[in-house]
């Protein structure tokens, strides 16, 4: 495994994930300001610090030198040859998960589901689970999902951008919310 440099990609999406990071924070202290129930604060500071673990995650390239150690090891214990076979299980685990558990609290939560507040803290949640996934199927790295996430449609930067974005937005209107019921 050898040190890489970061790209001038992975040091722009480190960037926005801070900027996402400090907004997502700034959320959490106004919703202490305003007396919103104790859940909204620690998701909003459970989201901030995943956007500065997916910072480092950038900056580090921890991604890669995972992807790289997964190989080895493969190759190490002779089963680089099935690792589409590992891979496709690997992969089903992580949607599986991931989404059962996105499911889960899309449950749990629409039940109380109620004012925009909620709604802007659930997308917010909704596109952490998104990231999370997505994570976790470029670690895998199957070719057939490569080919959708890092073909002609970079499907990777979307869904990266899209839900980055999703959470700033998310983010902000929170604040902006709780802070006029003022």
């Amino acid at each position: 495994m050898s040190a890489q440099v970061p790209s001038i990609f992975s040091l722009g999406a480190a960037g926005l994930y801070v900027v996402v990071l400090l907004v997502c924070l700034l959320s959490a202290l106004t919703a202490g300001r305003q007396r919103q129930p104790g859940a909204h604060r620690r998701m909003w500071t459970m989201i901030a610090f995943a956007f500065g673990a997916f910072a480092l995650i950038r900056i580090g390239g921890f991604e890669e030198q995972l992807r790289d150690f997964l190989r080895a090891e493969l190759r190490t214990g002779g089963g680089y040859d099935e690792r589409r076979t590992i891979q496709r299980y690997v992969a089903f685990s992580v949607i599986a998960v991931v989404g059962g558990l996105f499911m889960w609290e899309l449950f749990r939560q629409s039940r109380g589901l109620r004012g925009r507040r909620n709604i802007a803290l659930f997308a917010a949640f909704a596109a952490l689970a998104m990231m999370v996934m997505l994570i976790g199927l470029r670690i895998v790295s199957l070719h057939q999902i490569d080919v959708l996430l890092y073909g002609p449609t970079k499907l990777n930067w979307f869904i990266d951008i899209g839900a980055t974005l999703t959470v700033l937005a998310s983010a902000a209107l929170y604040i902006r919310l709780v802070s006029r019921r003022a």
